[in-house]
């Protein structure tokens, strides 16, 4: 399911009406996702470009950071319908982009080095993208839930004033992160320039992240206030809805332990990065035991600190990616137990007194409601308590 796809599986996708908030959000998606490949292309070739000192040049980081961010413009645009298309859409552009940086008279050349950072910046951004993708098994309530968020995420990239601000927003946290690690974080071995690049992208990614989520919020409670369809966003959609003929969605509004998780992906990712170090250190104390593990680290020391820099946002981006993919299918089986466990505590809500679908947790207090699907998963597993099959 792409970005777009805003209807339910059993309707067929209907085109975006021209003027609708939905189709504007895309025009601006593409517009940006075109965008970022031209700037993109006019740094990789800009003439004689140098950046740091030697030693110092966070050039692998910069591929890999923006092939990743390019590779998400191309995937949420729509430009690639899937996420495969994506990858190799991309793979062909970093092949092409380090191909004609031999063009004579730019000052460049083809480095195998950069492939592999471009190649790493990509696979990292799809793995993300597949992680974040909506569940296929969840309930259907929960997947209209996860509509109207995607829904929310369409109507704030709708207009160029939402767009300004997240720019905004982004290259704030770039200056605030840059400058920060830059003067903080000076140390003998890795130089102040590839510090501050270091520093600029957490600070980007941060500023970025609050400002979606926060626009998310108001984006969301303006779909709900004025009823607006999720597939074309017009105000006050009719069921189905006159613009484009979709159908209207119930999306049961529960409490779900997603902060737990988390917390959990956070960890997770703190733990690989302290896993990372201590290899490192391992693999220094061994190698005058074992000769081939000095060989082995001698030529990955000679790669240079800014490519062994690349290598661990690219292992800390994948065990990222797939603790938030297992902890979005733990919430999606969490949320298929609607009317038989209590979302908030797990206590058994089976038995219990309800008045028209409504009931109410006896341990926490939550309420609840059932839906059918639930309900058949309840007598199913009734049925088996009582050896019924």
């Amino acid at each position: 399911m792409t970005i777009d796809s805003k209807v339910p599986d059993s309707h067929p996708l209907v085109p975006m009406p021209i003027g609708s908030p939905g189709w504007w959000s895309l025009r601006w998606r593409r517009g940006m996702a075109v965008l970022s490949i031209l700037v993109l292309l006019a740094g990789t070739h800009y003439p004689r470009l140098v950046i740091g000192a030697p030693g110092d040049g966070p050039d692998k980081l910069l591929h890999f950071l923006a092939f990743a961010a390019v590779t998400v413009m191309v995937r949420i645009s729509g430009i690639a319908s899937t996420k495969t298309i994506a990858v190799l859409m991309m793979f062909a552009l970093a092949i092409f982009d380090e191909v004609t940086q031999q063009i004579p008279g730019l000052g460049r050349s083809f480095d195998s080095l950069d492939l592999v950072a471009d190649a790493c910046g990509i696979l990292v951004a799809a793995s993300w993208i597949a992680a974040l993708s909506p569940s296929r098994t969840a309930p259907d309530w929960f997947k209209a839930r996860e509509r109207r968020t995607l829904a929310s995420f369409r109507l704030l990239l709708a207009t160029a004033n939402n767009w300004l601000q997240l720019g905004v927003a982004t290259a704030l946290g770039a200056m605030i992160g840059g400058t920060l690690l830059g003067v903080v974080g000076r140390n003998p071995v890795i130089g102040p320039v590839t510090m501050v690049v270091v520093g600029a992208a957490a600070g980007s990614i941060a500023g970025l992240t609050a400002a979606l989520e926060a626009g998310r919020r108001h984006a969301d409670a303006r779909v709900r206030r004025e009823e607006r369809c999720l597939h074309c966003l017009v105000v006050e959609a009719e069921d189905p809805c006159v613009c484009c003929g979709t159908i209207a969605e119930t999306a049961i509004d529960r409490v779900i332990p997603a902060r737990r998780s988390a917390f959990i992906a956070t960890g997770w990712s703190i733990v690989a990065a302290a896993g990372i170090a201590f290899l490192y250190l391992l693999a220094l104390n061994l190698s005058p035991v074992f000769p081939v593990v000095g060989s082995m680290l001698r030529r990955y020391d000679a790669l240079g600190i800014n490519f062994e820099m690349m290598v661990d946002a690219t292992i800390l981006g994948f065990v990222g990616a797939f603790v938030v993919h297992r902890s979005r299918r733990r919430l999606a089986r969490v949320a298929s137990r609607l009317g038989i466990e209590c979302l908030r505590c797990r206590q058994d809500l089976r038995g219990l007194s309800i008045s028209d679908g409504v009931g109410r947790c006896p341990e926490c207090g939550e309420e609840f409601i059932l839906d059918p699907l639930p309900v058949g998963i309840a007598e199913k597993s009734r049925s088996e308590e009582h050896g019924e099959e």
